[in-house]
């Protein structure tokens, strides 16, 4: 590693080692391309994969393995004794998120005293607490923020951490009763194909947590029900000077396709169980447009509805255009919720490790999803919980270093709490 931030090299050498650990991270870019039909969709997390491989030998776990997929599974066999236990996973995910440059960051740790944080005074980029007033509460902290033209890779490079430095505690001692533990870190989950690869069988967890949320003391069982819409909308060119009766405009039917829509149900203007409908992406030109859209909705009736809204719109555009839309729907996820109320014990196992590490716990339904959704609709139960980070996916993300400790924590505590388990039911 030759960058240090604002550390000279003996100051880096001398932070925490977890923190050390995520912000070596933050030098590789791993942004996954939803846009590529390969998987991983980069060669750069293919990479990242054998080395992540390596972070964990390092760390002493001997039995290790990279698919060909650039999945890393690592695994430590149970204390003598406690064989018999259900065998425990941790789960993270290597990629960051094609919304902002995932290049390697150029952070600093901050001693943040409150207020607005100048990220980039050349470019004239601020954190401001207008727009971000959570990172307030976080004053009197260290803080870990870029310069504002990348992301910082909390998301969730700092949940890989979190997993090479549990995995490395369990090794140093030997001394510490644990069943048997699994380590797993997925490529492209931020495009949605993060458990399209992964084998539960392979990974051996009766139960498993994914560390991948977001701040300090949250611990997720609810997720949105997800699904992906695209539109394609045929459109006929002709020269303008002659296109009176001829042409048909691709672009003013996905104008006239969104404008059916409910102005209020979307992310800009919900919150907490509160569904939407939100365009992602649109390209094209009078002859033809391709729209994406995100239907999210928590309530399982709602998000059917919502679906067939959608649908509808299409139908009753095709009656004023000719029948030149196409519509398809694909679900994404579906809410966590829907899998973890029949293994209410995994769910109550994280909340005492909370409290045995002095946190008070956090539980919002999340406005997003996890590989967990998807992990837990294969038979293995799995909730996510927080690594600390703010403001994911976008140039203002930062991680309040206490936070990315507590999260460590939580994780130790489950590795310990692991050999208390007899029973998942």
């Amino acid at each position: 590693m030759s960058y240090y931030g604002n550390y000279s090299k003996s100051e880096f050498e001398s932070l925490p080692l977890i923190l050390q650990r995520f912000l070596s991270y933050t030098q590789y870019d791993t942004t996954s391309d939803p846009q590529s039909p390969d998987f991983p969709s980069t060669k750069a997390q293919l990479a990242y994969a054998a080395l992540l491989e390596k972070e964990f030998q390092s760390a002493g776990v001997r039995e290790t393995r990279v698919t060909p997929f650039g999945i890393v599974y690592g695994w430590i066999e149970a204390t003598k004794g406690y064989e018999n236990a259900p065998a425990l996973g941790l789960i993270a995910h290597m990629d960051t998120s094609p919304e902002a440059s995932g290049a390697p960051a150029k952070w600093k740790v901050i001693d943040y005293a409150g207020g607005d944080i100048c990220l980039n005074k050349e470019k004239d980029i601020v954190l401001s607490l207008d727009r971000f007033p959570e990172v307030g509460k976080y004053a009197g902290e260290k803080l870990v923020v870029t310069d504002g033209t990348t992301l910082l890779g909390a998301d969730d490079k700092a949940g890989v951490a979190v997993l090479v430095e549990t995995a490395k505690f369990f090794v140093d001692h030997p001394e510490i009763p644990h069943a048997r533990l699994c380590f797993c870190v997925t490529p492209d989950e931020e495009i949605g194909r993060g458990t399209a690869k992964f084998d539960p069988q392979e990974f051996g967890a009766a139960y498993a947590y994914t560390v991948d949320g977001g701040e300090r003391g949250g611990f997720d069982t609810e997720t949105f029900n997800a699904a992906m819409v695209t539109a394609h909308f045929e459109g006929l060119n002709v020269h303008p000077g002659s296109a009176k009766d001829k042409m048909v405009n691709a672009i003013r039917m996905a104008m006239d396709f969104l404008s059916r829509f409910p102005s209020e149900s979307v992310p800009e203007k919900t919150s907490m169980y509160e569904g939407f409908f939100h365009p992602i992406g649109i390209t094209g030109a009078v002859r033809g447009v391709d729209v994406r859209m995100l239907i999210r909705d928590h309530d399982n009736v709602k998000f059917e509805d919502r679906k067939a809204y959608a649908r509808k719109v299409a139908e009753e555009m095709n009656k004023v255009w000719g029948g030149r839309v196409t519509l398809t729907v694909k679900d994404q996820y579906y809410n966590l919720k829907n899998y973890l109320e029949h293994f209410p014990k995994v769910c109550d196992i994280a909340r005492e490790a909370f409290r045995r590490v002095g946190l008070d716990i956090v539980e919002n339904p999340v406005r997003g999803g996890s590989d967990g959704c998807r992990i837990s609709e294969m038979g293995l139960p799995t909730p996510n919980f927080f690594t600390g980070g703010l403001n994911f996916h976008g140039v203002y993300e930062c991680l309040p270093v206490e936070s990315l400790i507590k999260s460590h924590e939580v994780a130790v505590e489950l590795g310990k709490m692991s050999a208390e388990v007899t029973t998942l039911r």
